[in-house]
């Protein structure tokens, strides 16, 4: 099973001489020594800290090892969620952008080296910054989105790394304390044997030393100014020298289990990285077959359900032209739609007419956009006819219609889920960062939730190495 070292880097509102700096020092340089690597997810915030205290040692240390962006500013309000609260897509992907992809390229100043990656911060949490990252092809960590056997999946074109860790925190305060935290770790590994990847999440460098987190200046939509913030206390039990000690013992545990095999992040974003690019006739020909009996959009093991329904719309069209569906066509990179679409169709029967506008519709708005329109207004298809088709059932339809032996027929409608059921698990899942305590206690989650839903249109899972070539 591949495993991840890796941090969450926070702190900035301890002083120097409190000793947060020298303590992440010492976890990445005992690293170094150890001869294994992990990803030290790093908030924007922090490392200006150690740029402005002349910290060029603790740099030097990380950049041994993968720098991944914690988010820019942290907890600082307002938090992305709240960033994001009344955005729509397009003006969130333009924030996220602006906010985040920004902060990335002046991290990669500071480090002077490439940032792999980025990881939630808590409760923050947004589908448009996980859509920017996939535009610079970066892996998104802690995800709300999981498969069976599958904790690496494609969303919003991202690769996304689901939340599947053993914590350790505090465990290197004693041997024992250490010894628990990896047979609770080995439980973990055990229970999703024959999965792709388990986290090792050794810690909040800071959390290892103080009782509270520092983000606790933040919480419940406070957002004090540096003269007023609160320092956390202590663990009265801390040792460094103890730390060390520990912590070197849990690298060569690892480096030493022929069961795990350590990556970075960025190395499982190249390990993982390949897509299915094309299709061909017999498997379009499949998927309309079992598009034809859905009640609502699905993925399979090489395609998401937005980019099978653009394979189904681009063929239609092709065949209403030369008569034949095309032998192969190229996969294209799509985001599902930002409305919620019709559940039931007011075109309750499709002429011809109507299901070649149908396709086109949704082959243009792909062409132009990127994105999967969520209603297509194409009529019944006879002269004067009225009505629209959402998505899901768009996707039926298509698959009738390509698989249907009659071309002169008309289609009939049906109500169809408006997304991969799927993006209800999704949704869930980003429901409960409502909770996280920097939140202001009126969050409203609704928008956040429902991007969330709707994107599962781009969730497939993720491949060690290239998909599979069956068909479906």
């Amino acid at each position: 099973m591949y495993t991840t070292f890796f941090f969450d880097v926070e702190d900035y509102i301890t002083p120097p001489e409190g000793g947060m700096d020298d303590l992440l020092k010492m976890l990445a340089d005992v690293m170094s020594e150890e001869h294994v690597s992990g990803t030290f997810f790093i908030i924007g915030e922090k490392l200006r800290c150690l740029r402005n205290r002349g910290r060029q040692d603790v740099i030097d240390a990380l950049k041994r090892h993968d720098i991944g962006s914690h988010i820019n500013m942290g907890s600082i309000h307002p938090t992305v969620t709240e960033r994001l609260e009344r955005s729509d897509w397009t003006d969130g992907c333009a924030r996220m952008a602006a906010d985040e992809l920004a902060a990335i390229d002046e991290l990669e100043e500071i480090t002077q080296q490439p940032i792999s990656s980025l990881s939630r911060h808590g409760g923050s949490f947004g589908t448009q910054l996980v859509a920017v990252l996939g535009a610079r092809k970066l892996p998104y960590m802690h995800s709300p989105a999981q498969l069976p056997k599958h904790n690496i999946t494609w969303y919003c074109n991202t690769l996304n790394i689901f939340t599947c860790i053993g914590s350790f925190e505090v465990a290197y305060h004693s041997r024992a304390g250490l010894q628990d935290a990896e047979k609770q770790f080995h439980k973990l590994t055990h229970k999703h044997e024959g999965w792709d990847w388990a986290g090792l999440f050794n810690s909040h460098p800071c959390h290892i030393k103080a009782i509270q987190f520092p983000c606790m200046n933040y919480y419940k939509g406070r957002n004090p100014p540096p003269e007023d913030w609160v320092v956390p206390d202590f663990h009265p039990e801390f040792s460094l020298e103890e730390v060390q000690r520990n912590w070197q013992t849990h690298c060569q545990h690892v480096r030493e289990d022929s069961g795990l095999d350590l990556k970075t992040i960025g190395e499982l974003a190249k390990i993982f990285g390949n897509q299915a690019m094309s299709t061909d006739e017999t498997e379009i020909r499949d998927l309309a077959q079992r598009a034809a009996d859905a009640d609502a959009p699905f993925f399979t093991e090489r395609f998401s359900a937005a980019e099978i329904l653009d394979f189904m719309a681009r063929a239609y069209v092709e065949r209403h032209r030369t008569g034949n569906l095309p032998a192969t066509m190229e996969r294209r990179d799509i985001m599902g739609p930002s409305q919620l679409p019709l559940s039931t169709p007011t075109a309750r029967s499709l002429h011809p007419e109507a299901v070649i506008r149908l396709a086109r519709g949704i082959k243009t708005a792909v062409d132009v956009t990127s994105c999967l329109p969520s209603v297509i207004c194409c009529g019944e298809g006879t002269l004067g006819s009225r009505g629209e088709v959402g998505a899901g059932s768009a996707f039926v339809a298509l698959g009738r219609a390509i698989s249907k032996n009659d071309a002169g027929k008309p289609i009939q409608t049906f109500p169809v889920h408006p997304y991969p059921l799927k993006g209800n698990e999704i949704a869930d899942n980003v429901r409960q960062y409502r909770r996280w305590s920097p939140h202001r206690l009126d969050l409203d989650l609704s928008n956040a939730c429902r991007l969330a839903a709707l994107q599962s249109w781009t969730l497939k899972p993720a491949w060690d190495g290239s998909p599979p070539t069956a068909n479906v």
